[in-house]
């Protein structure tokens, strides 16, 4: 399996080669043949779920979804993998394309209606692209007032003593933001940035704590996805978004249908509506995350794709090498001491 991607002005692409086994679906909601209900494994929080949910409610009422949520991508991965051989799940939703890439085998690949329509497709079709969300180096203005000291880049987080005291970090075992970030810190740097990185940063489980943990004061500097940093900030938050310099950490946010799933016309109807314009639409309005289509324009309050330098991640290296990676970064915290 190949990979390319390029990202640009908005526009994103990603091109597999090499995918067969395909299940196309042209008719998906008939339902025909399923019960009317989903069990969803959810990775992201009420704030990003709940107004999506509400608009699948009133569109499809017939259908009821049971989410499940976990605090991250590496717990519901594991989760559907310890169910292989029995589903209790029949769609994952939240994290990074590259991490269903790395477990395919639990993932159906479907061809959905709107996978036509999004700026970040997978021609296998085992994920499906429901949002495009940056990270963000978040600042906690209280805990650390002093603006000229503030991070500007990957690299400032790394210097001795640095001034911002413990930088909040999930481990990237359990959250799939941790996992972006960390590939991008490799990309830009080098293992041994990695590890002095590690001397400056509090080791988290899950992306919840991180998020947290800058909000309440807690730590001075941490990392955040872009839309809740976002509306976090509008509702009074002492927190400053900062996107670094050097390159910015990005991902494909996605969803899949769980091989097996017992519910797969339901589980088919629900993906496709999360790429829907409409959903995309709540996405942006409610959520303020960016919308994984091309017709539908980015959040107020949000810079401006082509602003931003994004790291150039090899997709390939990320998806594939998955387990060497997080054993070098176990490797470079024991060498962080």
């Amino acid at each position: 399996m190949r990979y390319g991607i390029t990202f640009g002005a908005g526009v994103l692409a990603l091109a597999l080669t090499g995918c067969s086994g395909v299940l196309t679906n042209n008719n998906a909601g008939t339902g025909q043949g399923e019960a009317n209900t989903l069990t969803l494994y959810s990775v992201s929080g009420p704030e990003v779920t709940d107004p999506i949910l509400a608009a699948f409610k009133a569109e499809h009422p017939d259908i009821t979804v049971n989410k499940i949520s976990l605090p991250g991508t590496g717990e519901a991965f594991a989760r559907v993998r310890a169910e292989k051989d029995r589903p209790l799940g029949d769609v994952l939703w939240g994290g990074s394309s590259e991490l269903y890439s790395a477990n395919a085998d639990l993932i159906a690949p479907v061809e959905l209606p709107n996978d036509a329509a999004t700026v970040a497709k997978d021609p296998g079709h085992v994920w499906h692209a429901t949002d495009l969300l940056f990270q963000a180096i978040a600042v906690n203005t209280d805990k650390f007032p002093d603006e000229g000291r503030h991070p500007k880049t990957f690299e400032d987080l790394a210097k001795p003593d640095y001034p911002g005291g413990e930088i909040a970090f999930a481990t990237p075992k359990s959250s799939g933001t941790s996992y972006s970030l960390l590939t991008t810190m490799v990309t830009l740097h080098d293992w041994e940035y990695v590890t002095r990185f590690a001397k400056n940063a509090r080791m988290l489980d899950g992306s919840t704590a991180m998020f947290n943990m800058v909000k309440d004061g807690e730590v001075g500097t941490s990392f955040i996805n872009e839309d809740l940093g976002a509306k976090w900030i509008t509702a009074g938050a002492k927190i400053k978004l900062i996107y670094p310099t050097d390159g910015v950490s990005s991902q494909i946010g996605s969803a899949g249908i769980i091989k097996g799933a017992k519910h797969e016309a339901a589980a088919k109807t629900f993906v496709d509506f999360l790429m829907s314009k409409q959903a995309q639409q709540t996405m942006v309005d409610q959520v303020q995350r960016r919308s994984s289509r091309a017709d539908v324009s980015a959040p107020t309050g949000l810079p401006p794709v082509e602003q931003l330098k994004r790291a150039d991640i090899d997709a390939k290296w990320a998806a594939e090498q998955k387990d060497e990676i997080l054993a070098k970064f176990d490797d470079a915290v024991k060498s962080a001491g």
